[in-house]
């Protein structure tokens, strides 16, 4: 099989690979998304340096098709759940498996879906809703976080609430907040995709930086970066709350006087609960399709540098295997 590996940070080789053998069930791959967190591994940042090294098989937001394994999902079309938990300490068995601190990842701790085949445990697999677009499955994972990030925000308040960052996380988080009924205001400096959210009704406004320096009364920082975390704080209310989902610096300072003056709460959101991925899945038809890119999986590279590059406006870009 076709397998694309992370060699050297910033170089990812088009390999021969042996079929994957041992337990789990196999799937032939059909689709992988791009996660700014694979982005980030490519590029060598030093907050995933700190955490991953080459060589790896990225890829986490899989849907594949079951070509080996129990007969009832036999030819199935299913989306795959990437963090498999221990299920036997403290946190798995409250209820917070995500928080597993012996959990495996594919695409980090095993080889992930940038390649033709994979094997996973049986629990991990959802199968999909009848009539889907199986490729629309490698959203559920990144759906999930966002759905998980919005539900950590708690009740949702009145007036807008601001988004940093229209990648495809922030539209993601957009678009769970449009659908609870919020008021979206969206900083996102790339024109095209801002145009682009606005056009699907995913933003109300977009605003500069500079723009956003006002009482919004929940921020949602879908970047993580020293610049985002301190312009959400800016931007938060008194007594307002700041969700931060990405993960883009090791380390961002704040402004106590602020944090603690204006009472705000800042909080931490990271992967989804099983329940929340379910209902990942069962969203994937309600989401538009004009937010991915379709590109062959054969030319991961090229698709890694376009998007590196800011040459793609839509926020997700989703990998096929086509031959």
């Amino acid at each position: 099989m076709r397998a694309w590996v992370l060699r050297d940070y910033g170089s990812l080789d088009l390999e021969e690979r042996p079929l994957p053998q041992g337990e789990g069930v196999l799937l032939k791959v059909v689709a992988t998304g791009i996660c700014g967190s694979d982005l980030s591994v490519y590029k060598g940042t030093p907050a995933m340096r700190n955490r991953w090294q080459p060589p790896l098989v990225l890829g986490h937001e899989v849907v594949g098709i079951v070509e080996e394994g129990p007969s009832h999902l036999q030819g199935r079309a299913v989306a795959v759940h990437p963090a498999a938990p221990c299920g036997s300490c403290g946190e798995c068995q409250q209820g917070k498996p995500h928080l597993c601190p012996k959990r495996v990842h594919l695409g980090f701790h095993l080889p992930g879906g940038l390649a033709e085949w994979i094997r996973v445990p049986e629990g991990q697999l959802y199968p999909l809703p009848p009539g889907l677009p199986a490729w629309k499955g490698a959203l559920a994972e990144p759906l999930a976080v966002a759905l998980h990030g919005v539900k950590r925000a708690g009740p949702l308040p009145e007036g807008e609430v601001l988004v940093l960052g229209g990648g495809a996380m922030g539209s993601l988080v957009a678009w769970a907040l449009k659908r609870q009924g919020a008021g979206v205001a969206l900083v996102e400096p790339h024109k095209g995709r801002a145009e682009l959210l606005m056009a699907l009704g995913l933003a109300d406004r977009v605003l500069s930086i500079w723009e956003a320096d006002t009482n919004f009364p929940l921020v949602v920082d879908t970047v993580g970066s020293e610049s985002t975390v301190s312009q959400a704080l800016r931007a938060s209310s008194p007594g307002g709350r700041v969700v931060v989902l990405g993960l883009g610096s090791l380390e961002a300072p704040l402004n106590l006087q602020s944090l603690v003056v204006g009472e705000h709460s800042l909080l931490g959101s990271y992967l989804f609960t099983p329940e929340e991925f379910s209902e990942a899945v069962d969203c994937l038809k309600l989401l538009p399709e004009n937010l991915v890119r379709l590109w062959p999986a054969e030319r991961a590279q090229e698709a890694f540098l376009a998007l590196l590059e800011g040459r793609i406006p839509e926020p997700k870009v989703v990998l096929e295997w086509r031959k």
